[in-house]
């Protein structure tokens, strides 16, 4: 079992065109492919037939400028999609830090707190004394 980005390697594409393949052949694919905790896999036998469908549109293809042109938008996707990604990233850590300010705040607080009570002790033992 593989993952999409490791078969997209081995086969020399991005996994943009290998979610395309899947989702154009998803009949042949069926009992191929799973998805685990949001994570596709695909078996051997799959990844033979993703290889046979990219294997036929290459030899069929004029090449040239529109595999170019399809190469540069897979890679715009991949990057569009790895930005969204990392902003989502920043976003979840914008509101990590809020969080730890928020609690380091109340432990500022906590310790003054403390430092009051700790100065009213001392004086009452020294009254005591």
């Amino acid at each position: 079992m593989y993952r999409v980005i490791e078969v997209a390697r081995m086969l020399g594409v991005s996994k943009v065109t290998i979610y395309k393949k899947v989702n154009k052949n998803k009949k042949l694919l069926k009992n191929h492919i799973h998805t685990r905790s949001n994570i596709t896999y695909i078996d051997d036998t799959g990844v033979d037939i993703i290889k046979d469908t990219i294997e036929i549109n290459s030899s069929g293809s004029l090449g040239g400028i529109n595999e170019l042109d399809d190469l540069k938008k897979e890679y715009i996707d991949d990057l569009t999609e790895m930005i969204d990604y990392l902003s989502s990233q920043i976003q979840i850590k914008k509101k990590q830090v809020q969080k730890k300010d928020e609690i380091i705040e109340t432990y500022k607080s906590i310790l003054k707190s403390n430092r009051g009570k700790i100065q009213y002790l001392e004086s009452k033992i020294n009254q005591v004394n």
